[in-house]
């Protein structure tokens, strides 16, 4: 089926269509989430790269936009080194099946060219893991598509705030101030040797903003052992990033009453009703030791109490599925959570740079995708 469709970069002027099909074409899965970037889509591209191209399709026949896909530069941390790495998202398509695919291709032709141009070797991507026909999709080596390569799964725990403030530990956490960020960023550096795909949250970056739009150094959390030992970020972005509930799947949906009324009693969190906005915000720039039960169990209790003052439902967090903090916080925290595919992405000259990437665990930060 062939489609004509021309492509477009958002610019100032434009931006509004690339929100706009965004907004009407949401996620699948159990759960359809329209993942919007209101008021302005360079707002919240601005946190997903130093160098970025938002591309949006517009259909020749009728002048409205049919496609999105964003391409992203930033440092992340491969096989120890940080590494000018790429992230592609925001792939969105109107119209049925026949449509998506075509209007998939059109969006890797363009981005390739935007590739040609760039300074990333390779791409890292996530599919939600239950949107299997998209998985399949990109799974498929269509002509035309980069490679789309699994490296593992990530869980983004959505946890309750206020189910999350009463949990207790002996450690004192404290709150950043501005002469506290050099050596949060120290540390975040060191940290980030160890995994594979964390940012490399440079001093420069903490303070930029446009990198870490509406995040202070009183967003910052810490626990202090002599030297710094943990800390965390509670990041708002609900000022340019919203996540709206579409729908669920008719299973779902039969069974989310029910679910409501004993989750509370279960200290589970509550499904929202279809159209609500979560009322939301992210556990970013995660520095703890995996073994540090205690530590990572203090700074998102505090979290919990900090969000609950600011009216936030939620807190979201990702981490590898195979990171042992993970059932430590399912344990200790009431969580709705959901798995997420991540996927290294190259055409044919990045096949090598893909192919040396090892086996460290997985820290991508997923309140900048």
């Amino acid at each position: 089926m062939a489609v004509a469709v021309r492509s477009e970069l958002a610019t100032s002027e434009n931006e509004h269509l690339f929100r706009e099909v965004l907004r009407e074409n949401p996620v699948g899965g159990n759960i359809e989430i329209s993942m919007e970037r209101e008021p302005n889509a360079l707002y919240a591209a601005g946190i997903s790269g130093d160098e970025y191209d938002l591309l949006i399709g517009i259909s020749d026949e009728t002048g409205k936009p049919v496609a999105t896909g964003g391409r992203y530069e930033l440092d992340l941390f491969v096989n120890g080194k940080p590494c000018r790495t790429g992230y592609l998202g925001e792939l969105r398509s109107a119209g049925g099946f026949g449509f998506r695919r075509e209007h998939l291709l059109f969006c890797y032709r363009e981005m390739r060219r935007c590739h040609e141009r760039g300074n990333a070797s390779f791409y890292l991507t996530t599919i939600i893991a239950d949107n299997l026909p998209a998985r399949r999709l990109l799974e498929a080596n269509l002509r035309g598509m980069p490679v789309y390569e699994p490296r593992g799964s990530i869980v983004t725990l959505a946890i309750p705030v206020r189910a999350g403030g009463h949990a207790r530990s002996r450690l004192r956490v404290s709150g950043a101030s501005e002469d506290d960020v050099p050596e949060i960023a120290s540390s975040l550096l060191e940290r980030g040797s160890h995994y594979q795909f964390m940012p490399a949250w440079t001093e420069q970056v903490l303070r930029s903003p446009s990198r870490c739009r509406d995040l202070e150094a009183r967003d910052f959390l810490f626990v202090r052992d002599g030297e710094l030992r943990a800390s965390v970020a509670l990041w708002d972005q609900r000022a340019f990033k919203q996540s709206v509930i579409c729908g669920y799947s008719p299973t779902l949906a039969r069974w989310r009453p029910a679910y409501n009324l004993v989750g509370p009693l279960l200290r589970r969190p509550r499904l929202p009703a279809p159209g609500a906005r979560l009322e939301a915000a992210y556990l970013s720039h995660l520095n703890v030791n995996a073994d540090d039960a205690d530590a990572v169990t203090a700074l998102v209790a505090a979290a919990c109490r900090a969000a609950a003052q600011r009216g936030l439902d939620y807190l979201m967090l990702g981490l590898s599925e195979a990171h042992p903090l993970c059932a430590v916080l399912r344990a200790r925290f009431p969580t709705h959570s959901y798995v997420s595919m991540v996927y290294v992405v190259y055409w044919e000259d990045g096949a090598d740079a893909a192919a040396a990437i090892d086996d460290r665990m997985l820290h991508p930060e997923v309140a900048i995708l």
